[in-house]
């Protein structure tokens, strides 16, 4: 991995232990590393308690920036809370910095919002592929990794219906 010049910096992803994404953030801040772990807000119920957690948007990994030459990446490895840098071969795969800068202009007070254009719990929709193509329903719930929980009616009843968000259009 070279870097041409000081300033350059390059971002690598790396695999926690599960639930270990922030002690593996603090291990690796403590010994020098610039981490990000974006996260999103999600509402948890739990005996009648409905309350809300941040959680990561990619759960089970962190990002961390080499920003020099001399900056090395194997010290990653032994690192409480880390199980692998994400690599091909010998060398840790990058992830641009444009992405992550994307990801950080998404964030409101140090959490990644959803789009306005996102869809929200109450609206009509109608799916637009699949087995369920063209029947309509009102969203209930956002589920993680884009899935919606949909109430459609089916065979005359009420019926909860998760659906992936990218199969759904506005109604």
């Amino acid at each position: 991995m070279d870097f041409s010049t000081a300033d350059d910096a390059a971002w690598i992803a790396v695999s926690a232990h599960p639930n270990r994404e922030h002690t593996a953030e603090m291990h690796l801040r403590n010994q020098g590393y610039e981490v990000y772990v974006p996260v999103l807000r999600k509402q948890i119920r739990h005996a009648r308690q409905v309350r809300e957690v941040l959680r990561p948007l990619f759960p089970g990994y962190l990002f961390v920036c080499l920003t020099h030459s001399t900056m090395r990446w194997r010290p990653i490895l032994s690192t409480v809370g880390v199980r692998s840098v994400v690599s091909m071969g010998e060398a840790p795969c990058t992830v641009s910095s444009a992405f992550i800068d994307e990801l950080k202009s998404r964030e409101t007070n140090g959490v990644i919002v959803r789009s306005a254009a996102a869809p929200k719990v109450g609206d009509t929709i109608r799916v637009a592929y699949g087995a369920l193509d063209g029947l309509a329903g009102k969203i209930i719930a956002l589920s993680e990794n884009d899935r919606i929980v949909v109430l459609m009616n089916l065979l005359n009843r009420p019926v909860r219906v998760t659906v992936p968000g990218a199969l759904l259009s506005v109604a």
